[in-house]
């Protein structure tokens, strides 16, 4: 799973920096904020939580059907705590994505994938073998219409085989609160 999270940031990297823009008239800037925090979906050697503020920020490049469906890239970025074997750490990330959605809907879907930073190596007796690591999410986000917004995504971390002595990633079931402009 770890090298799925290194192709899918290097797809999304890729459509974002050698394609044209096809739409010129896309609005950019800040586009949501909020908290989020998480849970490991899966067993590890240890039990892990995430806490952090984010950011959604719109490039200018989005792809529209005439019906308004359309495809849009955006920058996430992060930052907040990582838990596991009663040890705290920063963790860190930023990276490309792309939105899934249709204007007047409140309901989108985004998948994206992150470098993230952490400020520690070892949490317990779990070993994440470096700080540097690659992160790949999808997630499903409602949108209210006076601005506030709830979400979910799976968010897979690992260290994609860069460094020797394995690769443990970590997945999370993230769930967030946000206020969207």
């Amino acid at each position: 799973m770890g090298l799925f999270a290194v192709k899918l940031l290097m797809l999304v990297f890729l459509i974002g920096t050698v394609s044209p823009p096809p739409c010129g008239g896309a609005e950019q800037g800040l586009k949501t904020i909020g908290i989020r925090a998480g849970l490991s979906a899966t067993p590890k050697h240890e039990f892990f939580r995430q806490y952090e503020a984010y950011a959604v920020y719109a490039l200018p490049w989005d792809w529209r059907a005439d019906s308004g469906l359309g495809v849009a890239l955006q920058l996430n970025t992060a930052a907040g705590v990582l838990r596991g074997g009663g040890k705290y750490g920063f963790i860190g990330s930023i990276g490309p994505g792309l939105s899934i959605d249709k204007p007047g809907c409140g309901l989108s879907m985004d998948v994206g994938g992150s470098a993230a930073i952490l400020s520690r190596r070892v949490f317990g007796s779990q070993d994440f073998n470096g700080m540097l690591q690659f992160m790949a999410h999808a997630g499903l986000n409602y949108r209210f219409d006076s601005g506030p917004g709830i979400s979910y995504r799976f968010q897979h971390m690992s260290n994609g085989h860069i460094y020797p002595g394995g690769n443990p990633g970590l997945d999370l079931h993230m769930v967030s609160l946000s206020w969207n402009f």
